[in-house]
């Protein structure tokens, strides 16, 4: 019994120290939604499976493998995200066909815009210096894997930036958990040095207002959606002309089976 309610009482310092993280770095939506959350026990339950199967992965950050392939710079920007404090950087992985893709994305989009998003509220997107949480004005060049045919090497140099990312917003505030907030640093305390009890519940409610999956890939790329809000996020008509006709979520969408084989000309077509 005792077990129990120390258990419950870490809980319940946890959600009021999410309150005050709240109040104090205005996090938004996210913590407002884990301030209500209720668990229920198949929740906890696959948690702790999850917590159970974990082991720890050593990444080697010199990594070069003769003759040709070495890994780039790590994606610095990903460490202002609470979902590194546990999920790989970079985080997609278990695709072999679309992971590198997918990884390339987390150097404009926010983890919350694809995997955050609730059905009973409207979020708007906008461009947000991830260091401090400030949204940005839009513009072109925020497209920076895109730039204008005659745009000049040096200009396209300037605009690389990989801190400044599409976010999720709430009535003028980013939903985003910062991972500077107390609840984070909670997070990583509990993580460190909490039951496993503690952890599974902690991990469930963490993940409660997410999607496993983020959206298709044509939820953006496509003429026919969107997604996002393209123009009004400062994109021109030639990079939103290049970011509907992408040619590799055409392929995507023609070869969704993982045993059909990849051909060159295939992705030309």
């Amino acid at each position: 019994m005792i077990k129990v309610f120390n258990m419950y009482f870490r809980m319940m310092i946890v959600l009021i120290l999410s309150t005050i993280s709240s109040s104090i770095f205005a996090e938004g939506l996210y913590l407002q939604i884990l301030n209500k959350t209720v668990l229920n026990a198949e929740q906890i339950q696959k948690s702790k499976q999850k917590i159970e199967k974990y082991k720890p992965i050593k990444v080697h950050e010199e990594l070069v493998v003769p003759p040709f392939h070495k890994r780039g710079q790590m994606n610095a920007s990903l460490e202002h995200s609470i979902c590194t404090g546990c999920h790989l950087s970079p985080p997609h992985t278990k695709s072999d066909r679309t992971r590198t893709f997918m990884n390339m994305h987390t150097k404009f989009i926010a983890c919350e815009t694809c995997h955050f998003r609730p059905e009973t509220v409207k979020l708007s997107y906008r461009w947000e210096d991830v260091r401090d949480g400030k949204p940005l004005q839009a513009k072109q060049k925020l497209f920076r894997q895109i730039a204008e045919p005659e745009e000049k090497p040096e200009e396209r140099t300037k605009s690389l930036h990989s801190f400044y990312k599409i976010t999720p917003f709430y009535q003028k505030e980013s939903v985003v958990l910062r991972k500077q907030s107390v609840f984070a640093k909670e997070t990583t305390r509990l993580w460190e040095q909490g039951t496993l009890d503690e952890k599974s519940q902690h991990r469930a409610l963490l993940h409660a207002p997410l999607k496993k999956e983020g959206p298709e890939c044509q939820e953006c790329h496509d003429k026919q959606k969107n997604f996002l809000d393209l123009e009004g996020l400062g994109a021109t008509a030639y990079q939103i002309e290049k970011i509907q006709n992408n040619i590799i979520t055409q392929f995507f969408s023609r070869y969704k089976d993982k045993q059909q084989r990849i051909r060159i000309m295939s992705i030309l077509r």
